[in-house]
């Protein structure tokens, strides 16, 4: 009765909010074009809208050729995930039959569950009226891990928990909101400091008690929508661009922040342009140095032909006032108007380009210019501070459905990303851009195999070199120190400072267990060589992992 009350009303909604950037259903997109079943959906600016994912899959809908099983079942899931988008599309209502349908019927529990039980087959909790809907689910991850490293005496245990809650939903004909909370504690072997705050690689304020660690992260935004525009304020996190073992400009791995975003879409080229406040830590960031700095950036994505897509992005870091009249206007050349300013603050520019040559095969690239001296390119000069990524995914792979390839290369020249003050990529203690650094370069090599929706198989190899600095000398190998003219050489070379080489394989296991509830199983073998150390040094780690996730 309730569904077919959400059915009947459903349609006078015709709003939409954001799709979280990890979300498997981008991939999903790229594969599909790939194979060549679908046309461009502009995916590499993240996150999308529901509705903008429901409408790259619309094509699909009612007509699937050329889908093999596996595909199939996954549209099929994304059918139900997005059935309200899609009934505002005007496609044909998609009846919801999941595992949580199937549960919430079972005569044992039938008769006691309420009807707003996983009413629509997706949520646990969905609550319709014909101008308000609002749709509740609980997050729960557990994720225990056990390691050996020549490093560490004794096996290494640590344990993760996080639980939190997650809703969305729709207010009127053009607003939606959004909120994702969770609560994390981790715990085990490892020393934590004591009572006081501090922060880590991919995360914001974090807790110590010397026995565990705890830390929150909520992501939340408010959405308008009306036409080709929409409109965010919220917090939340975005990746531009195609890489996969992370993208040059803005990538999705520091913690989220706050921001406001423009964007306007038509059928072949999206426009986006974002506000955002940033939180530069330092080491007495928690004890009164609190600074603030401010990102503009736009980027345009534009697909001239099916097998070419091509993105344009530049932004700007700017501190010490909150507002600046150029930067806010989305048309403006940021890099002239940083000029215009006085040059103090710290501009980028990056090109990303994607071309489908046929034969089930994407290659990608990135380009990311963060300074550059033309009339010195070609030398070790230090500020020639430029990185890129090159990338190729194949699809059925020897003709294999379901079974992927892709490999990664990234490069990334010393002191990109820094800049002095306050200035740089960095949001907490963790780079905005790609997770190796300046001074670096990376190999990735990924093989995936997913004989059915529910099973994955995937075991990936990455190899990373980095040149660190030393006590004597600034190589440009660390987001946090800028190019001194007193007292550092004007050339240096790639990979200069101290050499560590890090390599690690893993391969892993997931099974979907029923809908957005999951279990992973994985082995990652780890060895690193830091030169000053001499060969071996630090040596191994072997890890083996479990997780147990619902709605992670």
């Amino acid at each position: 009765m309730l569904a077919g009350i959400c059915m009947a009303v459903l349609p006078l909604s015709a709003q939409t909010v954001y799709v979280p950037v990890s979300h498997w259903a981008y991939d999903f997109l790229d594969r599909l074009e790939t194979v060549g079943v679908l046309d461009r959906s502009l995916s590499q600016t993240r996150p999308m809208t529901r509705l903008d994912i429901a409408r790259a899959l619309l094509p699909l809908h009612e007509n699937t050729p050329g889908l093999s099983r596996t595909d199939q079942q996954a549209l099929d899931f994304l059918r139900v995930e997005f059935q309200e988008e899609f009934r505002q599309l005007g496609a044909e209502p998609f009846t919801p039959e999941t595992g949580w349908n199937r549960l919430t019927r079972h005569k044992w529990i039938d008769p006691w569950a309420p009807d707003i039980l996983y009413a629509n087959g997706r949520n646990m909790l969905s609550f319709i009226w014909p101008e308000l809907s609002i749709f509740v689910d609980p997050v729960m991850v557990f994720s225990p891990l056990w390691a050996h490293a020549d490093t560490v005496a004794g096996v290494e245990r640590i344990y993760h928990k996080r639980q939190g809650l997650a809703l969305r939903g729709t207010v009127g004909r053009h607003w939606g909101f959004y909120a994702d909370v969770r609560d994390n504690q981790e715990w085990g072997t490892r020393d934590y400091p004591g009572v006081v705050n501090f922060t880590r690689e991919g995360l914001g304020f974090v807790r110590g008690n010397g026995r565990q660690m705890d830390y929150d992260e909520t992501v939340a935004g408010v959405v308008y929508q009306s036409g080709l525009l929409t409109l965010q304020f919220g917090k939340d996190r975005n990746s531009w661009g195609p890489g996969r073992s992370g993208q040059l400009l803005i990538s999705s791995q520091p913690t989220s922040y706050d921001q406001i975003k423009i964007e306007l879409g038509v059928k072949h080229l999206r426009f986006t342009s974002l506000w955002a406040v940033l939180q530069h830590y330092q080491d007495d960031y928690f004890t009164g140095n609190h600074q603030e700095k401010y990102l503009a950036a736009h980027r345009l994505e534009f697909a001239p032909w099916r097998f070419l897509s091509i993105g344009l992005h530049e932004a700007v870091f700017f501190a010490n006032r909150k507002f600046e009249p150029s930067y806010v206007l989305p048309v403006m050349f940021f890099r002239s108007a940083e000029h215009y300013l006085g040059d103090r603050d710290n501009a980028a520019m990056g090109l990303d380009v994607t071309v489908l040559p046929g034969a089930r095969t994407r290659l990608y690239g990135e380009l990311l210019i963060d300074d550059i001296s033309t009339g010195k390119l070609g030398s070790a000069f230090y500020g020639n501070k430029y990185a890129y990524l090159l990338g190729a995914y194949h699809v059925d792979v020897l003709g294999v459905p379901g079974l992927e390839l892709r490999g990664e290369y990234t490069r990334i020249r010393p002191f990109t990303y820094t800049h002095y003050g306050v200035t740089n990529f960095q949001q907490y203690s963790t780079n905005l851009g790609h997770r190796y650094g300046p001074n670096s370069d990376g190999w990735l090599t990924q093989l995936t195999y997913r004989p059915s929706f529910m099973w994955q198989l995937q075991a990936a190899w990455e190899r990373i070199r980095h040149g660190a600095n030393t006590a004597g000398e600034n190589a440009g190998g660390s987001l946090y120190t800028p190019w001194n003219y007193l007292t550092d050489s004007e050339y240096v070379e790639f990979l200069d400072g101290e050499l560590r080489t890090v390599s690690h394989f893993t391969i892993s296991l997931r099974c979907e267990i029923i809908r957005n509830g999951a279990i992973r199983f994985y082995y990652r073998h780890s060895e690193a060589e830091w030169a000053a150390h001499g060969s071996g040094y630090p040596g191994q780690r072997d890890e083996v992992g479990v997780r147990l996730g619902l709605n992670e």
